[in-house]
């Protein structure tokens, strides 16, 4: 299991995820400021035939190098493999907040990127996700995801099967971008699963969804495609970080 971070997860990274993957040799990979950085230097580091997980942006260079790895499944978090219009005005709002200072970015980014409950709760781990973040990284992470190349004709190159998980509160980028890479995957080989009240990073919001999730879907992702189980079940409230 390969796991492939976008420049803004948290600083803990993958790490819920990983420890609650019982029996799977868990990798991660170390972030990359740009999606082309990420190309270049995660191509040699993917073994063939891993179970890859990529967040964000970071599924352009996952697609890639799993649709050229064969890779035994893919899943996508909250992902950006292209940049259209409504992305690339978004993304020149954040520019623009980035200019006037980390601090005005966070308030920027915050309403874009958390869902309800940690935006009312969950004040010590936004805060924590901050500090993790580089003034100068940004600024070259803006720049290239806004002329970040097309990278849906990678879709159409999977043999595995396709996990697509999405926040159902993200408004950075909304459910039509992850129903979009599923509808480009051939044969029907992919599905769309929402998380609910998170947003962008929604992994992170609601850590024990997202690991019941792919832990199914990792478990049987033919069965998976077919139709999930429930989860739900015993899930009473929504975690957070």
């Amino acid at each position: 299991m390969v796991f492939l971070p976008g420049l803004l997860a948290p600083p803990a990274g993958f790490r819920s995820l990983r420890e609650g993957l019982e029996g799977l040799r868990c990798l991660e990979l170390t972030p990359r400021a740009t999606p082309s950085e990420q190309l270049e230097a995660w191509r040699a580091e993917v073994p063939p035939g891993a179970h890859v997980v990529a967040f964000a942006e970071a599924s352009w260079a996952g697609t890639q190098v799993a649709a050229h790895g064969q890779a035994r499944s893919l899943t996508l978090l909250s992902p950006i493999l292209r940049v259209d219009a409504a992305l690339r005005a978004r993304l020149g709002a954040l520019e623009e907040a980035r200019r006037r200072g980390l601090e005005a970015f966070v308030t920027a980014a915050k309403p874009w990127l958390f869902g309800p409950v940690l935006l009312e709760h969950g004040q010590e781990a936004i805060a924590a996700w901050a500090e993790g973040l580089r003034e100068g990284d940004l600024e070259r992470w803006l720049r290239a995801l806004s002329e970040l190349p097309d990278g849906r004709k990678a879709l159409r190159l999977l043999r595995c099967p396709v996990l697509v998980v999405i926040g159902a509160e993200d408004v950075f980028t909304p459910s039509r971008y992850a129903q979009e890479a599923v509808e480009w995957v051939p044969d029907q080989r992919a599905m769309r699963v929402s998380l609910e009240a998170t947003g962008h990073l929604a992994p992170w919001e609601n850590p024990a969804e997202a690991l019941a999730v792919l832990s199914a879907f990792l478990h049987d992702a033919e069965g998976f495609l077919q139709g999930p189980p429930s989860w739900h079940d015993g899930l009473d409230e929504l975690p957070v970080l």
